[in-house]
């Protein structure tokens, strides 16, 4: 229901949709004999650091991008307040509905005015994402939470044979880096960093 409504009917047709996590063996047997040999484009955008096993849900991404392929992730960013941000979205999670609706009301003029001084942009003009309310919830309630810093995702990476050809820093310091990654044995790959 979802693919007909975002795909025109002749790439709905082609589409196959498996439903699974990628922590599961299961899962990814399924995704593997669907395309032997690997995928031109595995894409997580910011969904692994949510699984609570960051580094094995990166590890079985990798497993499925095919030799000159790209993995495409958002991760969260090691930040100073990470850790704190961890007891706060635990904390959301074990509160009862009104607790949680105070705690994030607690938050949004925090998150307002950090992301305002931060970006020098108004936060309720948004490029993506729902709106900044639901954004709100979603980051304060978004338990796991796992994050890592640029030097370690790529790194990461390069011990399962991809290499960055792009890296996108957060936005905001708590925010996603972005990554690209290329599947190779040749070591000499150009990253460009957007600034």
């Amino acid at each position: 229901e979802l693919t007909s409504r975002f795909f025109a009917p002749e790439v709905r047709q082609r589409l196959k949709v498996e439903i699974g996590s990628i922590l599961s063996d299961s899962t990814l047997r399924i995704l593997e004999r669907n395309r032997p040999g690997g995928y031109d484009v595995v894409h997580s955008w910011g969904v692994l650091h949510h699984t609570g096993q960051l580094e094995q849900a990166f590890t079985n991404c990798a497993s499925l991008v095919r030799p000159g392929g790209f993995l495409i992730v958002a991760i969260y960013n090691h930040h100073w307040s990470s850790r704190a941000w961890v007891y706060i979205k635990r904390m959301y999670c074990r509160l009862p509905s009104l607790g949680q609706r105070m705690l994030v009301a607690m938050f949004v003029p925090v998150i307002f005015f950090a992301k305002l001084l931060v970006t020098r942009k108004n936060p309720l003009r948004k490029k993506r994402g729902m709106d900044f309310i639901v954004d709100i919830v979603d980051w304060v309630g978004g338990y796991p939470y796992e994050y890592a810093s640029i030097k370690e995702i790529c790194e990461c990476g390069a011990a399962r044979g991809l290499y960055p050809i792009r890296v996108n820093p957060a936005e905001v310091p708590t925010g996603c880096n972005e990554f690209v990654f290329v599947k190779s044995d040749d070591l000499v790959v150009k990253v460009i960093e957007k600034k």
